[in-house]
């Protein structure tokens, strides 16, 4: 019968484990022997457990017939098919731990790469590809999803609001997204005074945050000059992509891609959760500062705005969506304002 392997065969028809002998009559053909009873198969029926280090294998036996449980062996690699090139990978790195060791820390200062070098460089190409219908798409999900959970109807005078559309859309005339913007109120006690803009170019700001200014329009101006700058760079549409592919990614290297084909409904949702980076921050903010200075404000209006932000909000706990929380440090942002200030002249007439 040539060379065999000892193993345990769990035939399916009970719990206990037969002794048996398992061996290759003929290229590629196996046979089993058990306590008189023989099992002659073809080895492409068989399946056959991956190896991993030194632990026991596991072989699928055709028809339903159950499955052997036996040590590993070189013989398995001569009788059966050869296995994939990731097993046999797998397989090297278990019994090299100094391989595995070093492969670990391949792996982990590879993610680190890929999400802090190549995942910004990639979305920063990317978002001026995507097509307006994709970014009014992610702007009005957004929007419904806020509208559910933090937003009510706004209850500023129709006069007020109307006037501060006019003052929008002038100071926002002549930018290269000019025909993206729109302005829309909502009132959220949750939130307290806050701003923000979408990918689609929609600007919204609460009522609270119109109340603290009072009758500055300046400040208000100073705010939005600076979610325009937001919009201008498209830092919002940056940020759905660096995370959908974190989503995308983690669900690879967790082995679950269950939710990939859902990404456009959770971008909105990834988007309003997580805030932007220092880097886009300070892009938005010496945005503002050119902006609010070719319109005849005082990059100051916008130092101003900040100090009653900080007042407003005060040490309370502050949420995801709260506009100081994902914006540095406020002592720098009104220290950088009052340095453009300083330059500051008005344009002449």
């Amino acid at each position: 019968m040539g060379e065999a392997l000892q193993a345990i065969w769990y035939d399916g028809r009970g719990s206990r484990g037969r002794p048996a002998l398992l061996s290759c009559p003929a290229p590629g053909r196996l046979r089993l022997d058990s306590e008189g009873e023989v099992l002659e198969f073809a080895a492409r029926q068989a399946e056959l457990s991956p190896r991993l280090g030194r632990m026991p294998r596991t072989l699928r036996l055709p028809e339903g017939r159950g499955q052997l449980q036996l040590a590993d062996s070189p013989l398995l690699d001569a009788w059966l098919p050869v296995p994939s090139r990731v097993e046999a990978v797998a397989d090297w790195l278990e019994r090299r731990r100094t391989a595995a060791l070093a492969a670990a820390v391949a792996t982990v200062a590879g993610v680190v790469f890929f999400f802090q070098v190549a995942l910004p460089w990639m979305a920063n190409r990317l978002a001026p590809a995507i097509p307006a219908p994709i970014e009014g798409m992610i702007g009005r999900q957004a929007m419904a999803l806020l509208d559910r959970t933090h937003f009510q109807a706004s209850r500023l005078p129709v006069q007020r609001r109307e006037a501060l559309k006019a003052r929008f859309h002038a100071l926002v005339e002549g930018l290269p997204r000019e025909r993206d913007y729109r302005l829309a109120f909502r009132r959220a006690p949750s939130l307290g005074p806050n701003a923000f803009a979408l990918p689609d170019g929609q600007v919204v700001l609460t009522d609270e945050l119109v109340e603290l200014a009072g009758d500055r329009d300046e400040l208000l101006l100073a705010v939005m000059a600076h979610e325009a700058g937001h919009h201008e760079h498209r830092h919002g549409m940056r940020q759905a992509l660096e995370s959908s592919a974190v989503v995308v990614v983690a669900g690879f290297l967790f082995g679950d891609l269950s939710g990939a084909g859902s990404l456009s409904v959770s971008v909105p949702v990834l988007l309003l959760e997580s805030g932007y980076s220092r880097r886009s921050e300070s892009e938005a903010d010496a945005f503002a500062f050119g902006l609010l200075a070719r319109h005849g404000v005082s990059p100051g209006a916008f130092a101003e705005a900040m100090r009653r932000l900080q007042q407003a909000h005060g040490d309370r706990e502050l949420g995801p969506l709260t506009w100081l929380s994902t914006h540095p440090a406020g002592s720098e942002r009104i220290e950088a304002a009052e340095r453009a200030a300083e330059d500051f002249r008005p344009p002449r007439r």
